[in-house]
């Protein structure tokens, strides 16, 4: 796999081609000094993003680029372009984006800030974890993360046949059939009320129509998928959110058992790697079983389980979106606008709700 660099910190460059000059890497880093992409633009005639439209895409085609990762601040690259009309740029060309800055916190409000950029940036890059891009980079794990991001990409490119792209579905009854679940249609839709700009058609340069473009239309619903559906936990679950389901603690969660019960919900589809997935609609199916409580099920027989909500043992938790952790029905702020409709497992904890305040009412 060919992975375009775009970074301006000589010392972070380094340290990505060491790791794809390493026996075991499975990719190939090309860095702006290597395609001419630092150099300026003409200040005369076309507009710089169309000079810049037509570089990328020329290098993209050539050196048969499959994933771009672009770093936030581009200061020490003086040309004019910043990371914004990069993003924009492989928007065009369909082309997929992994966005990052080394200067990430783990403040309450820097998950906020994070969390609002995935619903007004949402439609333009996946956003690297803070933690894989610090440290030794040999040890945090962004090559397998990369990897699994391509891969989640070019499943959905390769599920989007003709046949499929020719149906009047929109967006939700696409990917809904796109990941074998024409079911999901209905769930899908509430994560297009407030995000119509996923799909708003992508600008045309010298007569390239790329919003048509199956590979464009890919990236989309990958960016969709990853960046709303995944992120805000409701038809599809991560493993905290599935623990938040079941009504257990994320230690509890952890039991072999547990998870030997609820292993045929799994979800397998593009981005399955990055964590730890479950359909919500067959957990519904397996809690059926047990009346509707995964405790009661005769494997857990005399096997101690903690409860997220002690008070109401039969019914389910939340996930806060800006923890990750599972949070009681009692201690959940009302959803503000921005969490979709859709993510019927997101939530704020009222802790920090009253923390923030104002803030999360945007």
């Amino acid at each position: 796999m060919k992975i375009l660099l775009i970074e301006d910190e000589i010392s972070f460059v380094e340290k990505m081609q060491g790791l794809a000059q390493s026996e075991n890497s499975s990719f190939e880093i090309v860095v702006p000094t290597d395609v001419g992409l630092q150099d300026t633009y003409d200040g005369e005639g076309t507009a710089v993003e169309e000079q810049l439209l037509a570089r990328v895409k020329k290098i993209c085609e050539s050196r048969g680029t499959k994933l771009v990762i672009l770093d936030t601040d581009l200061s020490q690259i003086r040309n004019g372009i910043g990371q914004t009309a990069y993003r924009q740029a492989f928007q065009t060309l369909g082309i997929p984006v992994c966005r990052y800055t080394k200067r990430q916190s783990q403040t309450a409000i820097s998950k906020f800030e994070g969390v609002m950029r995935l619903a007004n940036e949402g439609t333009t890059a996946v956003w690297i974890p803070g933690t894989m891009v610090k440290g030794d980079l040999e040890t945090t794990g962004i090559i397998n993360w990369l990897l699994a991001v391509n891969e989640g990409f070019e499943e959905l490119f390769n599920a989007l046949t003709p046949e499929l792209l020719g149906q009047s579905l929109g967006p939700a009854g696409i990917l809904a059939r796109a990941l074998g679940r024409p079911s999901a249609n209905s769930d899908f839709l509430g994560y297009t009320a407030q995000n119509f700009f996923f799909f708003a058609p992508a600008a045309n340069v010298d007569g390239l129509k790329t919003e048509k473009e199956p590979r464009n239309q890919s990236t989309r619903l990958g960016y969709w998928l990853f960046n709303y559906i995944l992120a805000f936990p409701g038809p599809i679950l991560n493993a905290n959110a599935t623990a938040a389901f079941l009504n257990l603690t994320l230690d509890s969660f952890k039991n072999e058992v547990v998870r030997s019960l609820i292993e045929s919900a799994k979800y397998s589809g593009p981005f399955h790697k990055l964590d730890e997935f479950y359909w919500r609609e067959d957990l519904l199916k397996i809690l059926d079983k047990y009346g509707g409580d995964i405790v009661t099920a005769q494997p857990l027989e005399g096997v101690v389980l903690e409860r997220v909500d002690k008070d109401n043992p039969g019914s389910s938790a939340f996930l806060c979106v800006l923890t990750d952790k599972p949070i009681a029905a009692s201690s959940a702020a009302p959803q503000p606008d921005w969490i979709p409709a859709g993510a019927q497992l997101t939530r704020i904890g009222q802790d920090i709700y009253d923390e923030l305040g104002p803030m999360l009412s945007v």
